[in-house]
């Protein structure tokens, strides 16, 4: 008798753990579908981040010809004659737009 009781309690108990067990596989996998998601989200976000990175580059770069542009018709315009700066100017307009 004595040895049906303890087999008994030793079911028990190994229900007990396989229960708990499948609660943290449970948890473990919830844990893991979440991660996916989260990645995925991340991925997502660093795509929209490089797409604005790189339009800012070109927005940079238009910039950048932009200012030489103003350079190269200004600082020189220090030293020229109303004349000459009206025609480089009228230059400028009609070949830029």
């Amino acid at each position: 008798m004595q040895t049906g009781g303890n087999m008994e309690t030793l079911k028990s108990r190994l229900r007990d753990v396989v229960a708990r067990q499948g609660r943290r596989v449970a948890q473990i996998s919830g844990l893991d579908a979440e991660l996916r998601g989260e990645i995925h989200a991340l991925r997502e976000r660093v795509e929209v981040l490089e797409r604005e990175v790189q339009e800012s580059r070109v927005l940079n770069q238009r910039l950048a010809e932009l200012t030489d542009v103003v350079s190269e018709v200004l600082v020189p315009a220090a030293d020229r004659d109303d004349k000459k700066l009206a025609k480089l100017l009228a230059t400028y307009n009609t070949d830029s737009f």
